[in-house]
């Protein structure tokens, strides 16, 4: 029973990922992969218009076209008592009352809020049936004025998304004392603004969206591609009229990414487990990939005027940040806790700031909703603070990396209270700072410099430090394992969908127990197996799920010492044996809520004089996620992140029509994504010198630290390579054509 017997497949072996293996080989099961007997296929009918009324829709037409089951709109889904889709109201609006948001229907009723939202139906025995239905379907549109740009919809003249909410912000968020900021801020040597955009982005996951739903007469059967099963399987027990949590079950299979977007319950979803209910006939949708442009949650999107205060010393005295998140037309189910609650957590970053005051207006556009995206809301507001310090170092003429260190936390202050009032348990930023100067070769930058030059090409380097928070408001977990002649099975309440759940949660097993990696086995994503979880979402998987896992390791470990007087050598197969039927173990864990993973980013960067054209040529990271389960899963983690982070930066970028509010990015011809060339190979490094303190893994969740470091990293670069322009500030994407333009209005200045 002891972990050597394992070899060298235990925590901190970069054990290869064992469900690779069924999708290299075309054996992946996803949602789209489940074809029941008696199928049918559901097509949506979607708004051209991003707000309209809906004067009559006529679908006699579609009902009468051939192979057609079903088709129905929001008018009968409401006849039928389904119930609006949920939303956490965690916030009340600055008057102090209750949070104003339309109702999210699973087809809209009346009025139509953002290009792409359903009104529609159709199922039919097969899709180009249903498509060619959805045709005939008859609609007459009262276009309405729109709004779709955060700045404006928050304008006092501003066109209104919902009456209950003539400003059009629908939540309030506030933190820290204005009095002590204000009086900082008069008393400061040096004051430096920041204005500045963080740009709408969609996950863009390889498996769009879709959902199989069958009804045997008594329950619900949905089987989608979802983080959170547990919490669906309560949504639609919530919106589904006379059906109980108990009556649905909810089956995950493989997940093609999801990035936060396929974190909560769609409307479709609800469709066509209305359908497959009224029916009596399972019910598929697969969404195209411009339905998922149209209708995917989208991320990010805030605009941000924030202001820093220094002393004589340029020690940091008070910050003070107002921000505009757009949530889009409806809140998802966290679309205002991510940009307030959640996202602000780590925005003191990993300085001592004495006083900080936060505003955040949460603002209803006629747009897609907003939810989480790749780090929810921490990269947001990572990027505004370290934005922030680049341009305060440039504006008084002192190092970057001499500014961050002189008001950085050091070790010995650790637990450390920060000015939004979350207590940082352990870390080294000095140390981890100094790791990734060293291994970006910062010092050695101006003689590169020189060769770019020589070439044609102008070469900046930036750097960012991050903090975030990982974790979840309800930090509890249970795990239980079944040990019989021949498997350790592991069932678990988080959700794989890409981050290698099924190789860590086994080594954690591996360690503990000492089984051959082949014999264990990971049960997620089916509420019928394990009815009870949290789902995974904010890098909580491991330090809370794993360590529910270690705990039920340790429960059965305590059982077998039951029967260590009987037997001097036994392994876990012979006691099942032995005892005649399974070993049962569980375990349960609370843990602190958040655990606070860090480290720093360093960009160096070459643009083209002609051009504008940027070229990422190198890329460091150096991050403490504490205890490393599996190192290449943490470096393959960082990679990705990293990715998503440069592509924000130089070219993703949603974008609306700002007359019409319509989507004019709405295909890949249009959106860009970073692809292998855009990055240089990337040098990624852990420091595991400091645990978390607060779970008993000493994890710290490493899913989504690429895309918070990154994007400040990358901009910093940018303007440090046209420091010759006198560029202060250019927002994201900074694409070519906006580096060329900038180029041509001002001439550079001698260095």
């Amino acid at each position: 029973m002891n972990a050597h017997l394992a070899g060298h497949a235990g925590i901190g072996a970069s054990v290869r990922r064992v469900e690779d293996h069924r999708f290299v080989t075309g054996a992946g099961r996803f949602t789209a992969n489940r074809s029941p007997d008696g199928l049918a296929h559901a097509v949506f009918v979607r708004s051209p218009f991003a707000h309209a009324r809906v004067a009559s829709l006529d679908l006699a037409a579609a009902a009468s076209s051939q192979g057609v089951l079903s088709v129905f709109d929001g008018r009968m889904l409401l006849e039928a008592g389904l119930r609006p889709l949920p939303y956490a109201p965690m916030l009340k609006r600055r008057d102090g009352a209750a949070m104003s948001p339309p109702p999210r229907l699973a087809l809209a009723a009346e009025v139509v809020r953002f290009v792409g939202e359903a009104v529609a139906c159709v199922i039919a025995e097969t899709e180009w049936q249903a498509l060619d239905a959805a045709e005939k379907i008859a609609i007459d549109w009262e276009p309405l004025d729109a709004v779709a740009d955060v700045a404006a919809a928050a304008a006092s003249n501003a066109v209104g998304v919902n009456a209950a909410a003539p400003d059009n912000v629908c939540g309030w968020y506030e933190h820290g004392d204005a009095e002590a900021v204000r009086e900082a801020f008069e008393i400061a040597i040096h004051r430096v603004p920041i204005e500045l955009v963080n740009n709408r982005l969609i996950a863009h996951a390889l498996e769009p969206r879709a959902a199989v739903a069958e009804w045997d007469g008594a329950r619900l059967t949905l089987t989608t591609a979802c983080q959170m099963p547990q919490l669906c399987r309560q949504h639609l027990a919530h919106i589904l009229p006379e059906l109980a949590p108990e009556n649905i079950r909810v089956i995950v299979r493989d997940i093609g990414g999801s990035f936060g977007a396929k974190t909560f319950i769609y409307p479709e979803y609800v469709a066509v487990a209305h359908a497959a209910r009224r029916l009596c006939r399972p019910v598929s949708w697969v969404a195209t990939r411009t339905e998922a442009f149209l209708s995917d949650c989208h991320g990010r999107d805030h605009r941000s005027i924030a202001e820093l205060a220094l002393d004589a010393d340029l020690r940091f005295t008070a910050l003070r940040v107002r921000t505009h998140a757009n949530v889009g037309a409806y809140l998802s189910f966290l679309g205002a806790v991510i940009p307030t609650i959640s996202g602000s957590k780590p925005l003191a970053g990993v300085y001592r700031i004495p006083s900080l005051h936060l505003q955040v207006g949460t603002v209803l556009t006629h747009t897609a909703p907003v939810e989480a995206y790749r780090g929810a809301g921490r990269p947001e507001a990572i990027y505004l603070l370290e934005r922030l310090i680049d341009k305060a170092a440039r504006a008084l003429d002192v190092d970057p990396v001499d500014l961050r260190r002189r008001n950085m936390i050091g070790a010995r202050e650790l637990p450390y209270v920060s000015a939004m009032g979350e207590t940082y348990d352990s870390g080294d930023f000095p140390r981890v700072m100094d790791a990734a100067l060293a291994a970006a070769d910062w010092n050695g930058f101006p003689s590169r410099q020189k060769i770019a030059a020589q070439h044609g090409r102008l070469a900046g380097r930036g750097m960012a430090y991050f903090i975030e928070s990982t974790g979840a408001a309800n930090p509890v977990e249970s795990s239980q394992i079944v040990v019989t002649e021949t498997e350790v099975t592991v069932f678990s309440g988080t959700q794989n969908m890409g981050q290698g759940l099924e190789t860590s949660y086994a080594q954690i097993v591996v360690e503990r127990l000492g089984v051959p990696m082949d014999q264990v086995r990971i049960v997620q994503g089916d509420t019928d197996q394990v009815p009870r979880g949290g789902g995974s979402g904010g890098s909580r998987s491991l330090f809370i799920g794993g360590a529910a896992i270690a705990a039920a390791c340790d429960d059965l470990i305590a059982q077998a010492r039951e029967d260590a007087p009987r037997a001097n050598a036994i392994d876990w197969f012979e006691l099942s044996r032995a005892r005649g039927g399974p070993l049962l173990a569980e375990g349960k864990v609370k843990v602190a809520a958040f655990s606070w993973p860090n480290g720093c980013h360093v960009c160096e960067v070459e643009i083209d004089r002609e051009t504008g054209e940027v070229k990422v040529t190198r890329f460091t990271a150096v991050d403490d996620v504490g205890v490393v389960v599996n190192p290449m899963i943490v470096h393959g983690q960082t990679h990705g992140g990293i990715a998503q982070g440069v592509g924000q930066a130089l070219m993703e970028h949603i974008r609306h029509d700002p007359a019409d509010g319509q989507l004019v990015t709405g295909s890949l011809m249009d959106y860009a994504l970073p692809r292998a060339l855009d990055l240089p190979m990337l040098e990624v490094q852990t420091d595991e010198r400091s645990p978390c303190t607060t779970n008993p893994l000493g994890a710290k969740g490493a899913g989504e630290g690429g895309t918070i470091g990154s994007p400040p990293a990358v901009v910093n670069a940018i303007l440090d390579a046209l420091a010759g322009y006198g560029v202060a500030h250019l927002d994201m994407p900074i694409t070519a054509e906006k580096i060329w333009r900038v180029m041509r209005r001002k001439p550079e200045r001698a260095p």
